[in-house]
């Protein structure tokens, strides 16, 4: 009987959810001239990661003439377990895959290092830098460009510009974009459309009793938080690539951007460069998004491909990081 008592106490103690949550994982502390990475993933997927962000970085960096935020390399930091990175995860990213954290040491989290990861790695950067270097933009052209260089994808010697997202707009027709609210956002208020979403949808009695907790409710979530940030990614990005491409506003975009980054609101910064209105631009948004492909173009650039430094992170660096995530997520 004792014995079968010990092998029960055995039994309990390994299902029982470990005081140290994160105490079984291998972190790996990765550094490169501008990101410096904390990652539960392989010394080889960090590397590949780094590479590719500095890639990306030097070239949207030359093309916007801006900076690292803050002036100091950005701290990314990558869960393997989806159940590690929800943790701390606030409402409004509830959809996300990464997402940025404010703060002294701008931080960017992200779930795994798989390829697809690394365009929503770079866009948190590209609106990180953005919001910093040029906070007198409009919101819905900060997001734009962040959309529009987060496709980036790096060659040798050369560049690809112009890449649709990843992210699956097209499941969400962009064409018929309300243009004067879409121009009218702002990041604030953005951000807390999506967190009320979360705070109504998990506060309905009658949505979690239909759907249950946990699963299908998150999943159902996923999709209320996906349409809504995809209808506003997609268009920004649409908006952005026109302005970049099309062969009516391409020639002109540095002088739209520099009459909004001196005070411009964006309708007078329309019909001053280009003479046309809001819903004049809108109209022409909507033709351009119906053609059968929009233009993806590359170009040379040559960039240093430096060497990540990778080492093991040490236990006192890996619960520095993750309670100061949790004390953040507060």
């Amino acid at each position: 009987m004792r014995r079968f008592s010990l092998c029960l106490i055995f039994v309990l103690s390994c299902s029982l959810p470990s005081a140290r949550t994160f105490a079984a994982d291998k972190w790996i502390h990765a550094t490169s001239p501008h990101f410096d990475m904390y990652a539960a993933e392989s010394e080889a997927d960090a590397r590949a990661a780094l590479q590719h962000l500095e890639a990306v970085r030097a070239y949207f960096s030359a093309a916007t003439r801006s900076q690292d935020p803050g002036g100091r390399p950005v701290r990314i930091v990558v869960f393997h377990s989806e159940g590690d990175f929800n943790k701390y995860k606030p409402a409004e990213y509830v959809a996300a895959k990464a997402y940025p954290v404010a703060g002294e040491h701008p931080t960017i989290v992200a779930l795994g290092l798989k390829p697809e990861i690394y365009e929503k790695i770079f866009l948190e950067y590209c609106e990180m830098v953005m919001d910093e270097s040029a906070p007198q933009l409009p919101y819905w052209l900060r997001a734009g460009l962040a959309q529009f260089y987060s496709t980036l994808k790096p060659g040798e010697a050369s560049i690809k510009l112009g890449a649709p997202p990843t992210r699956a707009f097209h499941t969400h027709p962009t064409t018929g974009v309300d243009m004067p609210q879409l121009v009218e956002v702002q990041r604030g208020t953005y951000l807390a459309s999506r967190s009320k979403l979360a705070d109504d949808f998990f506060a309905d009695t009658s949505s979690n009793k239909a759907l249950g907790k946990g699963a299908a409710a998150t999943t159902a979530m996923n999709g209320v938080q996906t349409k809504l940030s995809q209808d506003f990614e997609g268009q920004t990005w649409a908006l952005t690539h026109m302005l970049m491409f099309s062969p009516d506003y391409s020639k002109k975009v540095g002088e739209l951007i520099a009459s909004m980054g001196s005070g411009q609101d964006t309708g007078t910064a329309f019909n001053s460069v280009y003479g046309r209105s809001v819903a004049q631009v809108g109209t022409d948004l909507d033709l351009y998004m119906r053609q059968s492909g929009l233009a993806v173009t590359t170009k040379s650039f040559k960039y240093e491909n430096s060497v990540p430094q990778v080492e093991a992170a040490t236990k006192e660096e890996q619960d520095r990081i993750v309670a100061d995530l949790g004390r953040k997520g507060k």
